[in-house]
Order: structure tokens, then sequence, then C-alpha cells
């Protein structure tokens, strides 16, 4: 909706159209066409903060009677999302909303049956939730906890009936995200409370394995449902987190998430994709860790498979090929993913049984060295030696420092295996040399190589 006249200050035509809606709760002069038409001008102003001080201010107690305790469900819509915009634009109208009072009406939208009224009750509450300690006491007095699980419900209701080509609508969608981050943020001010969301684990499951994942899930409301999980108790709903009919198949999807949102580190092309999950990847790797915890031994092995290199993979030094094990050993020591790669290192060590030992054999000493030494684990010497000559599952023994197999490796050729006697003197004659300059220069003290040797009787006279 194009912006209403500028032929007034911007100040004077907010001022007006707060005055008119003002009035309006008194007489009801305004037909509901009209009360939404100004409603909509005001929102289109909100959306700069200049000059719409009259807004911001508990002027907004107008807009929260309209949203609130108004008849006509369009102007009611109307005036929340004005309000949403004002809660998001200016952090301090927050704490207005709730010295108003308006907390448990807002809380009571989630009632309806409408997409509408859940994305911007959700929204407002949201935003709301920082500023406010009451948490708790939306989720029993309020019944907010009650509202929420319903309203996941019934979103799990409408992807059971989606068909492979098919998705969610676009509000549908917007709604469920919105819900979501309230959840995630609920569960994290009320860790407390948290039991009582319990009911909605199932369903949170089921919609993250049967909507179609997009190309950087982690742009997508997909991101939102695994912070919503994140906090919960799922030792709390266990048989539905490993159903008896598939106990890998929600493992498989969150991993399956993780593949999509991670490239080499040294694939240039892909810097978008691995600066997201950068920033945004932290709760998706810590809810598999969480989830490795409480698993049963089925789908412990069967992260260990994902996440693990192979013994396959063994033909090259770890972190050498493109298998998302490898993508994840890169990630965990890559200067691009500062924010990331102590939570991959972690996962993978706990994968490992948390065993020192057993991690030095999955990834090599030289990928877990790192998470080692920063988590203060030292590696006994007895386990280094043991580690020298380790073998994989096939009985071929590895290089414990790359992971790589031995009988893999290239072989090492002598450097003087093709040089003639006289290349071999002159060549010793150059190191000679530049071992008594740097003598010379006092930095180190150094006993030539070549000398000791000569005077070790290792020098042949040659004919």
């Amino acid at each position: 909706m194009a912006a209403p006249s500028s032929n007034a200050s911007k100040l004077s035509q907010v001022q007006a159209l707060v005055d008119m809606l003002r009035t309006d709760l008194q007489d009801h002069h305004l037909p509901p066409e009209k009360r939404v038409i100004t409603l909509e001008k005001l929102k289109v102003f909100g959306r700069d903060v200049n000059q719409s001080d009259p807004i911001f201010t508990m002027e907004a107690k107008m807009l929260c009677k309209h949203a609130f305790e108004g008849t006509d469900s369009k102007s009611a819509q109307e005036a929340m999302r004005c309000l949403a915009n004002a809660l998001l634009k200016v952090p301090g109208t927050r704490q207005i909303f709730v010295e108003l009072g308006y907390t448990g009406q807002a809380v009571n939208r989630y009632q309806n049956d409408s997409l509408d009224e859940e994305f911007l009750a959700g929204r407002i509450l949201f935003l709301v939730t920082y500023a406010t300690a009451e948490t708790p006491k939306w989720l029993e007095e309020y019944k907010l906890a009650n509202y929420l699980n319903d309203a996941i419900t019934r979103h799990g209701i409408i992807y059971s009936k989606i068909n492979k080509n098919e998705q969610p609508s676009a509000l549908q969608d917007m709604a469920f995200t919105e819900t979501t981050k309230l959840l995630f943020n609920l569960t994290h001010f009320a860790p407390e409370k948290v039991d009582l969301f319990s009911r909605s684990i199932p369903t949170l499951f089921k919609i993250l394995c049967r909507r179609t994942l997009p190309s950087l899930p982690l742009q997508s409301s997909v991101a939102h449902l695994v912070n919503a999980l994140l906090n919960l108790d799922l030792s709390s709903q266990a048989g539905c987190v490993f159903p008896s009919f598939d106990p890998t198949c929600n493992v498989a999807r969150l991993i399956e998430v993780l593949d999509l949102s991670v490239e080499s580190p040294n694939d240039n092309r892909n810097n978008q994709r691995n600066q997201l999950f950068n920033e945004a990847g932290a709760p998706l790797v810590t809810l598999l860790r969480k989830v490795f915890e409480i698993s049963s031994d089925q789908a412990k092995k069967y992260m260990r498979i994902r996440l693990l290199p192979s013994d396959e993979e063994r033909k090259n030094p770890r972190g050498k090929d493109d298998s998302l094990a490898s993508r994840l050993l890169q990630l965990s020591t890559s200067a691009a993913a500062l924010n990331i790669r102590q939570h991959l290192a972690s996962m993978l060590f706990e994968v490992s049984n948390s065993n020192p030992e057993e991690f030095v054999r999955n990834v090599g000493y030289g990928y877990a060295s790192g998470l080692l030494l920063s988590a203060g684990v030292e590696l006994p010497q007895s386990a280094l030696e043991s580690l020298s000559a380790s073998s994989d599952s096939s009985g071929r023994l590895f290089n414990p420092i790359t992971g790589q197999a031995l009988d893999s490796e290239p072989e090492t050729k002598d450097p003087f295996s093709e040089m003639t006697d006289e290349e071999k003197e002159r060549e010793a004659e150059r190191l000679f040399i530049l071992f008594e300059r740097l003598k010379q220069t006092g930095v180190v003290d150094i006993q030539n190589p070549v000398e000791k040797a000569l005077h070790e009787g290792r020098f042949e006279e040659l004919d």
C-alpha cells in the first residue's frame, strides 16, 4: 500500500490518524472498511520510526484496544499488525505493552483456528518475551502451553495431508514459524516448564520428516523447528523420537538437514552455505548431540556410520574426500567456521563414545589434537603407542596422525637414489658450507652434521 500524502508533515498525519482511531473507540463513528484503511495508513507510517512517535508511546493503548477489544476481526488483525511492527521497530514499546496488561488477551488469540491470528499473536508474544519475566505465568495461568500444543497439532494435521509434490501455503509456513520461535523463547526463559510441551515432540518430528527440505534448510522454517526441539525433554518421548517401525528415521532426517547445510570449506563456490551454517548451525549440531545421548544402540550405530569417516575412506588421509564426515572434519578446523567448529569437534568426540583413543582412531590425531588440547584431555603415552599399531575393521594398519591406511600411503622415494656420486659429494659440500655459515651467525649453537658424520667415520673415501 502506498504511503499517505506528504503534503502535511508526517508527524501531524500520524497524530491525526491516532486521534481518529482513539475517537472511534468512544463513538464507533468509523465504518469497518474505513477503520481498516485508517489502520493500514498508520501501519505504513510505522515502518519508519522517524516522526512516528505517537505509535511508539502510551498511545499504543489505542492500538491494543482495537486489536483485543474490538468486534471487527479485520480491524483487529490490522491493529495487531501495527502493534507487531511497533514492538519490532522500537523495543521500548514491549515494556509498554506489558504494563498495559494485554498479554492475556494476546494469548487468547491462539485459541482461534486462524492462521492470521496465530501468526500475529505469535509474533507479538515472541517479541514481548524479551521484556518480561512472566512467561511461566503465561504458560499455566493463561494456558498458553495448551494453546501452543494445539496449534502445533493443527500444523501436524496440515502436513499429514500433504502429498509429495505439495507444500504448505506461505501463510501456514509463516504461522508455524512464529509458533516455533515463540516455543523456543518460552522454553529458554522458563526451562522449568518444558515438560508442558512434551506432547508436541512427536508432531514436530513428524513435520520435520514430511516437509520438503529446501536447498538451504537453515534459511527456512526448518531452522526454527530445530530450535523449538532444542530445549525440550526428548527423553520423555523417546518412543516417538526413535519409533519402533524405524528407530533411525528422525535421526536420519536431522543428518540430512546437516548434510544439506555444509560444504567443503575449500570449495569457494559454496561460501554462502558455510557462512550460514557457521552463523545458524550450532542448534542443529547441539540437537544431534542431545539425540545421540539418549539414542538406542541402533540409532547410535547409524549416527556413527553417517558422521564418522568409514574404513573405506582410509584410502586417503582423513578429511580429503567429499563425504559428509570429511566435510565436518574440514569445518572442525576451519578458520572460516569459528562459531561452529568447536560444536562439530565435540559432536564427533561424543559420537566416538567420548573416548580419546577411539576419537583419534576415528578421525586421526591431526584433527583430534585440537579438541583434546582445548578440553584438557590428555592422551596417555600407552594409548599413543597402541595407536601406532592400530588397524581398522578389515585388519589394515593405519597412520594414527592422518588416519590413512598405511598400504594406501604413497611410497617415499629416497631423494638421493637418482644422484651420481659426484652429485652427492657436491650436495654434501653445499650442506657443510650452509651449516658453517649458520654457526658463524651466533644465533644457534649447532654442530655441522656433515662434520659430525666425518668424525664418526660415516663418510666413505671415493676413488
